[in-house]
């Protein structure tokens, strides 16, 4: 009977063990497994706890999930902040790095106090590597001063339609307050994207950021994997894989104190620009959800060609100080818009916009403008409009806007008057000088005359 029973404990230890053994390695695994475990939110498989899918050829949500509750933004919040910057500072200024960009909670070391540096590395910084003291010298270089700077911040995303925004900083450093939706963060990504500073440094995949007299020359690599591919470790050491994703071109990840992430992207699906936003989502796991999101997207594209590559547009652009006045400009890639299920064709337009800062020289191929594409008499879309020709400096009228052919031929004009009036002098006085001389003979004509019949008349009076 003892030792029934001693078998039975021993039994029951061995169970309890078993489950003791199974759970640690469930904890272990929990990141592994987590898609296991995990639920369809709104028809796709993922672990963000809120995303959203923004098309951006057609101006609209194409699904969400939780899309206007709050989060954390984190670094996303560079995004408003390189907006506005880009806006209002010149890229190639040299400036100083000073302790007002500097916080003790941030993390790494890229930047130092008394660093010169251009406003560009600075962006590409923030934008790249999500650089705190990037970010924070960017806001106070225009606006004086961080909490300055927020207030131009929470201002932008009120014009934008982010009802669920509210930023206490410039950088996305935690802050209990600082929340987001990943609705609003849709169009403060597609707000980003339309200011060509921006969307040029989220769209490269490395960065050759030049020495500093405190630092050497150093490549950055994008945040965004899905561009680079390569891999990272997560928690508890473990390491992710992440292959490139040939149709996105643009993005940033965060990352915040909890172990959480938040990512943008933005994806060519069938021509058309879609930006996806997943927010809370788990370590390691929101680079397959955002991938996801984007071949969930592509069943609610539905392209149109608006505008085909190298139509030629009936307006033209105006050129200071050129040769000509005017240069013809054409599209430079296919220009498309999703059109929603129902809608026609005809409300499809295309506007072209010139730069009006167009100054000679201008290279065949220079960037002039843009063809804006818009749906319902909403801009929706733009292609570059690129020169169909080259345009050389003009002489010295075409600072008043005169072109060379007018300026040729109006001296040459010119000239032919200032000869006429040359020649006509010339036969002028030579007629004058005829005349006085005829007048001259004729005098004396009447003078000899005169005195003959004088001399003739004193004649007669002699006395024989």
């Amino acid at each position: 009977m003892k030792k029934t029973e001693s078998k039975g404990k021993r039994s029951i230890r061995m169970i309890f063990v078993l489950i003791v053994v199974a759970a640690i390695v469930l904890l272990y695994c929990i990141g592994p497994m987590a898609y296991v475990f995990g639920e369809t939110r709104n028809g796709v498989d993922m672990l963000a706890n809120g995303a959203a899918i923004y098309i951006d050829g057609s101006n609209s949500f194409a699904w969400d999930y939780n899309g206007d509750a709050q989060y954390d933004p984190d670094s996303l919040t560079m995004l408003l902040t390189c907006l506005i910057a880009a806006e209002q500072l010149n890229m190639e200024d040299t400036v100083t790095v000073t302790a007002s960009a500097f916080n003790e909670a941030d993390p790494g070391d890229w930047l130092q106090e008394g660093e010169e540096v251009t406003v560009d590395m600075l962006m590409h910084l923030a934008l790249m590597k999500y650089d705190n003291r990037a970010g924070r010298m960017l806001a106070v270089l225009t606006a004086e001063s961080e909490e300055e700077f927020v207030k131009l911040m929470n201002e932008r995303a009120l014009e934008l339609g982010c009802t669920k925004t509210e930023f206490y900083n410039a950088t996305g450093h935690y802050n209990a307050g600082n929340l987001s939706s990943p609705k609003d963060m849709c169009l403060i990504a597609e707000a980003a994207m339309g200011n060509e500073i921006v969307k040029g440094i989220l769209s490269e995949k490395s960065y050759d950021l030049p020495a500093t007299n405190v630092h050497e020359t150093v490549k950055l690599i994008s945040s965004n994997m899905l561009m680079t591919g390569g891999s990272y470790k997560i928690s508890q050491n473990k390491e992710i894989t992440v292959e490139v994703n040939p149709s996105v071109f643009a993005g940033m990840r965060g990352f915040d104190r909890g172990n959480k992430t938040t990512f943008f992207a933005v994806a060519d699906v069938s021509g058309i620009s879609v930006i996806t936003i997943v927010m809370q989502d788990s370590e390691g796991y929101e680079y397959d959800d955002v991938n996801k999101l984007t071949s969930y997207s592509g069943s609610m594209v539905q392209p149109y060609k608006a505008l085909e590559k190298d139509t030629v547009f009936d307006k033209k652009a105006r050129v200071k100080n050129g040769a000509v006045t005017k240069v013809a400009g054409k599209a430079g890639e296919d220009g498309y818009v999703n059109l929603l299920e129902g809608a026609s064709a005809s409300l499809v337009l295309v506007e072209p916009e010139f730069r009006e800062d167009l100054t000679a020289p201008i290279s065949e191929g220079d960037v002039i403008g843009k063809a804006v594409i818009y749906l319902a008499d909403v801009p929706v879309s733009y292609v570059d409009i690129v020169a169909t020709e080259s345009v050389k400096e003009g002489w010295i009228f075409s600072k008043i806007g005169i072109p060379n052919l007018v300026a040729l031929i109006i001296m040459i004009v010119l000239g032919v008057v200032v000869i006429a009036i040359i020649v006509l002098g010339s036969i002028v006085r030579k007629k004058k000088a005829q005349a006085r001389a005829l007048r001259a003979e004729r005098i004396k004509e009447i003078a000899m005359k005169q005195l003959e019949q004088e001399q003739s008349a004193k004649e007669r009076d002699w006395p024989y």
